[in-house]
């Protein structure tokens, strides 16, 4: 039992450890992209990031400088009203953020983007935000700043993560809005939208499988058909009618998208009357699969 327990404290020790690299790694990331193309072009697409672009084009005050300011606060607010685990994990996102961010400042003066299309540039600048974002989350981790104020508005005003995230957020860009204009907000919000969807993509994978469910007469003869001939799994369960109670047995099989069409032609083929139910699967996991992150 000891052993058990040693050896399950190593494996939590080494996901730990390779969490906390990859989220430094992903916060480099955001940083560069931030540096090198979100404030040379001021797009604000939100966080305390984008607040910083808009206090530095108002006053002068360095965005480094204003983001170690308002980890201080908001280390301050988080303590007093969240829980202080909650308070010292975004303590710590915050501060290797900034870090992040005050050591690859330097390189605006060093390296210039410059892509003849508009498009190239905020799809890349979408990439590397979604890409970083992702792992950062993936990795249980935030970047603090903006998360707080999220967080203080849902367990004090009662309102979703998301209603919370998008009051906050729209104040911001919104703030962009007045200060550089309609199109640079434009660009903003369509960074925003790409990134968040590569940074879906990253935490609930690639729905490159269909869940199928289902229900025939001639189910047996389906269940064999797509093992042995179409080479996937099949499991079988029992379901029972609401209304007569009739017990009917149900098939599940997870099938690669690219061979769904194929799929459903075969099951149409064997019983053009069995009721199909098809969902998007994101997370089939096991067997021959394994994620592309450690953790």
């Amino acid at each position: 039992m000891k052993n058990k327990t040693n050896i399950l404290s190593i494996i939590n020790k080494k996901n730990r450890i390779l969490k906390i690299l990859f989220f430094v790694i992903a916060t480099f990331i955001v940083a560069l992209n931030y540096n090198l193309i979100l404030t040379p072009n001021k797009f604000v697409v939100g966080g305390m990031s984008g607040l910083a672009i808009i206090v530095n084009e108002l006053t002068g005050l360095s965005r480094v400088t204003f983001l170690n300011l308002a980890t201080v606060v908001l280390f301050i607010l988080s303590i007093t009203l969240l829980d202080k685990k909650v308070a010292f994990k975004s303590l710590f996102g915050s501060l290797t953020f900034n870090f992040m961010v005050s050591i690859t400042t330097p390189l605006i003066k060093v390296i210039t983007i410059n892509f003849e299309s508009t498009f190239l540039l905020l799809l890349s600048s979408a990439v590397l935000m979604g890409v970083g974002t992702g792992i950062i989350y993936r990795s249980t981790y935030n970047t603090g700043g903006s998360d707080v104020i999220i967080t203080i508005l849902n367990k004090y005003l009662k309102i979703t993560m998301g209603k919370a995230s998008t009051i906050v957020n729209i104040i911001i860009i919104g703030s962009g809005f007045l200060i550089f204009g309609p199109t640079n907000t434009l660009y903003a919000a369509f960074i925003l939208l790409i990134s968040n969807y590569i940074t879906d993509r990253i935490l609930l994978g690639i729905k490159d499988s269909k869940m199928v469910y289902i229900k025939s007469d001639k189910a047996s003869d389906i269940s064999n058909y797509l093992m042995k001939k179409f080479s996937v799994g099949v499991t079988e369960m029992t379901s029972r009618g609401g209304f007569f109670s009739k017990k009917a047995p149900i098939l599940l099989v997870i099938v690669p998208a690219r061979k769904y069409y194929p799929f459903r032609h075969i099951i149409t083929n064997i019983d053009n009357k069995a009721f199909v139910l098809t969902i998007d699967c994101y997370g089939a996991t096991g067997g021959y699969k394994k994620s592309l992150l450690p953790f």
